[in-house]
């Protein structure tokens, strides 16, 4: 037998425990009487084996091609990147397989397209092709299942998916909170005041940016993690929200559950955790009793997330019945988890761009100023210039197809036996989209490597693709991340319109990124590494 999912590492390791008569609740036991080589017994069989299972390959798979599970391992402990692994390992396989590649992901053997064909192939297709349960079925207990939650717009299939569409989607529609980025972005600016021309590590500042726009839009909870940044309230959530994937703990959830007691850090993030969600939970409160006693004062568009999923939520049919509280707070906590990194890494890596593309920084600049006015002071878009600002957004673009925060999808389950590209995947595999990958597909782009925002103007190269698939930052069809598309970008223009009006950017002489942007060893986004940008100020 071969493991080709966590499920079954799990399923496994409990009947090992209960042949051994140790039942996992009592793996405490040390201190009740359970000798101590009766644990190491149950962990060095179960260890083995799962070494074992896991760099064996499937022999349902056998037909594609594949990367060793020891390389990738090895990969992922030397630090490599996401970037790194699919340059290394993906890309080079392009044409084998028919553009299908296999790797041990983070729920067993998956396997993964990097042709934008496949790709779009499943995306428009969620009945034939769902989202993977493997997170709803992490064990309830689990840091990533206590906050995410067992089902969100992002997990949901079938009729739930349907339902919390319908409910989310005149509440994505409605707001475009610009006033609130605008003031956050002022805050922005103080901070970078203060530097007085010194390299600034734009990482911190910007994740503390994202939070509070989060935090505001999210549920008008203001975190003022730019100008406090070490407050309770950003510790709490930070110290949660970058412990969430760590390597051992996501790869072998068993240890965030059963073994959790030998890993007293963990337990303290998961002390934090209650602490957060205690606070989602009141904040939810205090906005149903205030919509209920209509003690809200706010424009449509500037009303947060979480007001308008209540009100949206709020129909006499069936097919509009509300959202719980849990389930707000799993679609709020789902916002935080794919908007904070990934907003922030996006534009930590455009301002790299910028700095280090001249040409392209006076051009953006010159569109921001034809917008919103050259004088010497900080002035602010309207929505509808937002729309105005055509090449920043071509900017935006560019920098997300070269550095995407995110590398993959939520894996999707095969639910019949299915040919893409001319080979059989099984039923019950899992399927992922690599979308470094797809994004640096030397047969769909020119160049892949070289920075050139008009690929994305009216007539450019994206315009000219054969498969709309071939640019996924937000995922396509109709599972895309609509949230992200809305606010995201928004966030993006408004910060980067106001940024280039007032400052020139640049990268220190001494930077490590002079030959190309580094990046961190994290497991599942693509983030800049101690990127320091130079602001010289304009007015």
């Amino acid at each position: 037998m071969v493991f080709t999912s966590i499920t079954q590492i799990e399923i496994y390791f409990s009947s090992l425990l209960e042949r051994l008569h140790i039942a996992p609740e009592n793996l405490e036991g040390i201190n009740h009487g359970l000798k101590p080589t009766h644990i190491a017994t149950a962990a060095a069989l179960a260890v083995g084996t799962l070494i074992y299972r896991t760099f064996s390959y499937p022999q349902k798979l056998s037909h594609i091609s594949h990367v060793p599970a020891w390389q990738w391992f090895w990969s992922v402990i030397r630090g490599e990147t996401n970037l790194d692994r699919t340059k290394k390992f993906m890309l080079p396989r392009l044409h084998e397989s028919g553009g299908l590649v296999s790797h041990w992901g983070q729920f067993g053997w998956e396997v993964v397209l990097i042709n934008p064909e496949l790709a779009k192939a499943i995306l428009r297709k969620p009945d034939v092709y769902p989202k993977s349960t493997s997170i709803s079925d992490l064990h309830p207990e689990t840091l990533v299942h206590r906050f995410l939650g067992h089902s969100n717009l992002v997990l949901a299939n079938g009729e739930d998916w349907k339902r919390r569409r319908r409910i989310a989607n005149p509440a994505f529609h409605r707001s475009m909170p610009v006033k609130a980025f605008s003031q956050l972005t002022a805050n922005v600016f103080q901070q970078i005041d203060k530097s007085e021309g010194a390299p600034i590590d734009v990482g911190p500042l910007l994740q503390s940016f994202t939070l509070d726009a989060i935090g505001l839009v999210g549920f008008g909870f203001d975190f003022n993690a730019i100008l406090t940044p070490d407050n309770e309230w950003v510790h709490t959530y930070n110290y949660v929200a970058n412990n969430l994937l760590e390597f051992p703990f996501i790869f072998f959830p068993i240890l965030d559950t059963h073994l959790r007691f030998l890993f007293p850090k963990r337990q303290d993030k998961h002390k934090a955790l209650t602490k957060l969600n205690d606070l989602f939970d009141l904040i939810i409160k205090n906005k149903r009793e205030a919509i209920e006693k209509k003690a809200l004062n706010k424009e449509e568009n500037e009303k947060d997330l979480l007001t308008l999923l209540i009100e949206s939520g709020r129909g006499e049919d069936d097919a509009n019945e509300p959202l719980d509280d849990e389930e707000l707070r799993s679609e709020l906590v789902l916002f935080f988890f794919a908007g904070h990194d990934t907003t922030a890494n996006a534009l930590a890596s455009t301002l790299y761009f910028l700095a280090t593309h001249k040409e392209v920084q006076a051009k953006a600049r010159k569109e921001a100023e034809d917008v919103l006015g050259d004088e010497p002071r900080d002035s602010w878009p309207s929505v509808n210039e937002l729309k105005e600002m055509t090449y920043i957004t071509c900017v935006l673009k560019e920098a997300a197809r070269l550095a995407n925060p995110a590398s993959g999808i939520i894996e999707r389950e095969v639910t019949e036996d299915t040919n893409l590209g001319g080979y059989i995947v099984p039923k019950g595999s899992l399927l992922n989209i690599d979308i470094l990958g797809v994004h640096h597909n030397p047969d769909y782009w020119s160049d892949p490597e070289t920075f050139n925002p008009d690929r994305f103007k009216e007539g450019g190269e994206m315009d000219s693709q054969t498969s709309a698939a071939a640019y996924l930052p937000f995922g396509a069809g109709t599972r895309q991340c609509i949230a992200g598309m809305n606010f995201s970008i928004a966030e993006q223009r408004v910060a980067l319109s106001g940024i280039l009006r007032k400052y020139e950017v640049s990268l220190p002489e001494n930077s490590e990124h002079k030959d190309g942007l580094k990046f961190s060893n994290h497991l599942f986004l693509l983030q800049p590494k101690n990127l320091k940008i130079i602001f010289k100020r304009r007015y």
